[in-house]
């Protein structure tokens, strides 16, 4: 091993224990162990059904399935996607914003720029839309003209 493969592997395993030793001090034994209980459980699954086990979407599971089950039946060629039915609440915008991207989301804008699709959680439907999509979390729909 040369001189810098050395210094490197010192290095990697240096980082290694510091990070261990963070996660360890910053979490007790049992909400380690349930961590690595959800970890082994949900590693193996495709990336939606791991996202929908962790915290990033323990606040509103629902709304992470409704977001999951709109992504999917957007139309090809959609420029943005206004969100209606959804609490004002910076965990559900970037919540939206992550599921959604590259597109923009806005939540309830009067008027959707044009190319734009509604996703509406729940049984609320703007008036004069013509629906896309339905499903038990919400539905897609086109804007009026």
């Amino acid at each position: 091993m040369t001189a810098s493969a050395s210094a490197r592997a010192k290095a990697v395993a240096a980082s290694a224990a510091l990070l261990l030793i963070l996660v360890l001090s910053g979490h007790s034994p049992s909400e380690l162990a349930r961590r690595a209980v959800s970890l082994s459980r949900f590693a193996p699954r495709e990336p939606a059904v791991r996202r929908l086990g962790g915290s990033g979407t323990a606040f509103d599971r629902r709304y992470f399935s409704f977001l999951e089950g709109a992504r999917r039946r957007l139309p090809p060629g959609t420029q943005g996607v206004a969100l209606y039915g959804v609490r004002a609440t910076d965990s559900h915008l970037f919540l939206a914003a992550y599921q959604m991207a590259p597109r923009p989301v806005r939540l309830a804008p009067l008027r959707p720029p044009p190319g734009w699709i509604l996703a509406v959680y729940g049984p609320g439907r703007p008036p004069g839309a013509r629906v896309l999509a339905e499903w038990s979390e919400g539905a897609l729909l086109e804007p009026a003209p």
